[in-house]
């Protein structure tokens, strides 16, 4: 595949998944072999491996933020790779990993790094700032600040 071709693959699952929470595109756009390296399934051991970690996350992400939005602010391709920055915002309205919900705003940035095969993703790295997400949704201080 191009570069060009992967960053089309990538370019049509965040769209589809991402941006318009679209759980069947969520698993559509992977591999059956895909490899998910992605820090929440350490603290979620019961997520099955493959897109359908991807399509449970998509879905408690949704849940979570009912009224998320991404914006993509770079994407970029080198190889069978590509890389993609987003800012994202939304309240946060449901439960989230065992929190509750605190009905305040968050906006962060996060990062994905996809490996494309084949016209599909077969491998992905997920970075984000949960410290921010964290601090924003009032369950951690602000640096300098005394705990909750």
């Amino acid at each position: 595949m191009s570069t060009e071709e992967s960053k089309t693959v990538v370019r049509w699952m965040v769209e589809h998944s991402m941006i318009a929470g679209d759980l069947d595109a969520a698993v559509a756009a992977y591999a059956p072999d895909f490899v998910y390296h992605n820090p929440v399934l350490a603290a979620m051991p019961s997520l099955p491996p493959g897109p359908e970690a991807v399509r449970q996350l998509v879905a408690a992400t949704r849940i979570a933020f009912p009224d998320l939005r991404y914006t993509i602010e770079a994407l970029i391709a080198e190889g069978d790779k590509v890389a993609v920055l987003y800012t994202w915002q939304g309240t946060h309205q449901g439960a989230l990993g065992g929190l509750p919900p605190t009905g305040r705003q968050v906006t962060a940035t996060g990062a994905i790094v996809c490996r494309v095969a084949g016209g599909r993703i077969v491998e992905q790295w997920d970075v984000d700032d949960r410290l921010d997400v964290m601090q924003q949704l009032g369950l951690l201080p602000p640096p300098g600040q005394p705990g909750p």
